[in-house]
């Protein structure tokens, strides 16, 4: 059969709100309009669910089974599903996203391979929105992480990373030669309208300045170090009202306002929850702070930047790529709430400096690339992910 005809299989751990399951349902839209298209997911029991789009225009399959954590019943349930259902629709590409996903689907397509012929073999894409090398878990389990990474790498065709800081490090743990790295933004859809400003909302007056950030609740994210820098800043003698926006749900945000309040900081903390339109957030914000402790892209450092915000992050992974240290904003070593600190004070104390790196950082977000679009934008994702499909699906292109 023809591979033009042949579906895509897409396969993601799970769709909760992020930037990976967006980038997966944007691409899922975007090529169904010429070719047929599965998604495939496990269950989201979360309230906040992303739409799908147009469902009619491609099919999309739930696998129950399919869950984050490491179940050997679940995950040999969910391994036989894939197999079959790979088996069953033949697919040109099964694109995989995410760890779980990511492991189980590439093996599944694998041992699909070995039973099909030459032409009914499905080129294996893996996309890992980011690695898990550092920042997530403690050594005995990063070290499994890597072991069970560098083996599926072997079975894997072509990877994508997000920035070049992504497939760097990657590469350098063991996942592939270089040539197999492909990089492609995460796409964004942009706005071209007023966002509404909630400062009087929130209760904040126009003479005080906002540090924001946008971020699960959670150990990676580095959002305790940012409230320990607001700890310190509120011990200076800055000549400002802060306030500081937190926006985002998780497990750590109980233990999060307890630290709050352990270190006085009241009511210049606020813990928005999650939050679906985050635009709103950001045009009552002077500065953003991504204090990751690991990003393989940053979707909100570049959302920040579109409204014309310098951008405080760590020096991890792919934050470097996406933020121009000096020009559109500083970087700081990760964990470390000094530093940060005192890269906000740095704004605070010099205005032409911040509004200068806002200014910097809109027009880099709207420069144009080759696509004719704006170089972070879903538009020109997708235009470089059909491109790549049509070029690892040529004769002879493996």
């Amino acid at each position: 059969m023809n591979s033009l005809k042949r579906p895509i299989f897409h396969i993601i751990t799970r769709l909760e709100p992020g930037g990976s399951a967006q980038n997966v349902i944007d691409s899922v839209v975007s090529q169904a309009g010429e070719r047929k298209v599965l998604l495939i997911a496990g269950p989201h029991k979360g309230r906040e669910r992303l739409t799908l789009g147009p469902a009619a225009t491609f099919r999309y399959l739930e696998i129950p089974s399919l869950v984050r954590e490491i179940s050997p019943i679940n995950d040999i349930r969910t391994f036989l599903a894939l197999k079959d259902e790979i088996s069953a629709f033949n697919p040109a590409i099964v694109h995989t996203h995410t760890a779980k996903a990511g492991i189980l689907g590439r093996w599944a397509a694998w041992l699909h391979n070995l039973r099909a012929g030459r032409q009914a073999r499905a080129v294996i894409v893996h996309t890992p929105h980011g690695h898990v090398f550092y920042g997530y878990f403690g050594p005995v389990k990063t070290l499994l992480f890597k072991i069970i990474e560098r083996l599926t790498a072997c079975v894997t065709d072509h990877f994508i990373a997000l920035t070049d800081g992504e497939r760097r490090e990657s590469v350098e743990q063991g996942l592939g030669p270089v040539s197999k790295w492909t990089v492609i933004h995460s796409g964004i859809r942009f706005r071209d309208r007023l966002h509404e400003n909630i400062r009087g909302q929130l209760g904040i007056t126009a003479d005080e300045t906002v540090i924001t950030v946008v971020a699960r609740l959670e150990p990676v994210k580095g959002v305790e170090y940012l409230i320990r820098a607001a700890g310190e800043l509120q011990k200076k003698d800055l000549n400002k009202k802060l306030r500081f926006l937190l926006v985002g749900d998780g497990s750590l945000k109980a233990g999060l306002i307890v630290l709050a309040g352990k270190l006085g900081l009241g009511k210049a903390m606020i813990f928005t929850g999650f939050q679906c339109d985050v635009f709103k957030y950001l045009a009552a914000t002077d500065i953003y702070a991504q204090p990751s402790l690991n990003e393989a892209m940053g979707r909100t450092v570049i959302e920040a930047q579109y409204m014309g915000l310098p951008v405080i992050a760590s020096r991890v992974c792919g934050l470097p790529d996406t933020v121009r240290e000096g020009a559109t904003g500083l970087l700081v070593p990760p964990g470390d709430p000094g530093a940060l600190a005192g890269a906000i004070e740095t704004l605070l104390r010099d205005d032409g400096m911040r509004r200068r790196m806002g200014e910097a950082a809109k027009r880099r977000v709207l420069e144009k690339d080759f696509t004719g679009y704006t170089r972070f934008s879903e538009e020109s994702m997708n235009i470089r992910l059909k491109n790549f499909y049509n070029r690892i699906l040529e004769p002879g292109a493996r």
